[in-house]
C-alpha cells in the first residue's frame, strides 16, 4: 500500500463523516449511524495503507483498531458504533427495521463518537492532512 492509497481512504472517511452529520440534520438517523461507522472504518483503513500494510477486508472496527494497536485509545467510542455496520443497514438484524431503531439523539451521539475517534487518532494521520490540503 502507498501513501496515495491512504489519502484516498482518508478523504472518503472525512466525506462519510460530513455526510453522516448532514443525515442527522435531515432525519436520516439510521444512515447517519451507518456512515459514522463507515467514516471510522475508512479512517482506520487509511492508517493501514499509511503504514504500508495490506488493508483488511473486514468491517469490524474493533478488530481493525486492535490490529493497528490503537484500540485502547478509542475503545469507548468504537465499542458503541461497531454494531451499526449491520444494525443500521439490515432489517432482519434487530426487532424493528433500522430507521425505527434510531432517533436524533442516538444518531448525533454516534456521529460525535466517530468525530472523537478522528480527534483521538489525529497524531496517527497528521501527514495525510497535509496531502489533503494540497489536493
Amino acid at each position: 500500500m502507498t501513501k496515495d492509497v491512504a489519502v484516498k481512504w482518508f478523504k472518503q472517511a472525512l466525506h462519510d463523516l460530513e455526510i453522516a452529520k448532514k443525515n442527522v440534520a435531515i432525519g436520516g438517523y439510521d444512515t447517519a449511524a451507518f456512515l459514522a461507522h463507515q467514516a471510522v472504518e475508512k479512517l482506520l483503513k487509511s492508517l493501514y495503507a499509511l503504514k504500508g500494510q495490506k488493508i483488511p477486508r473486514i468491517h469490524y472496527i474493533d478488530v481493525l483498531a486492535r490490529r493497528l494497536g490503537v484500540f485502547r485509545l478509542v475503545k469507548d467510542e468504537i465499542i458503541d458504533i461497531n454494531a451499526d455496520y449491520m444494525f443500521a443497514r439490515y432489517p432482519d438484524v434487530g426487532e424493528n427495521v433500522p430507521y425505527e431503531e434510531y432517533n436524533e439523539e442516538i444518531a448525533a451521539d454516534k456521529v460525535a463518537k466517530a468525530e472523537r475517534v478522528f480527534a483521538l487518532l489525529k497524531d496517527y494521520y497528521r501527514e495525510l492532512l497535509e496531502d489533503k490540503a494540497d489536493g
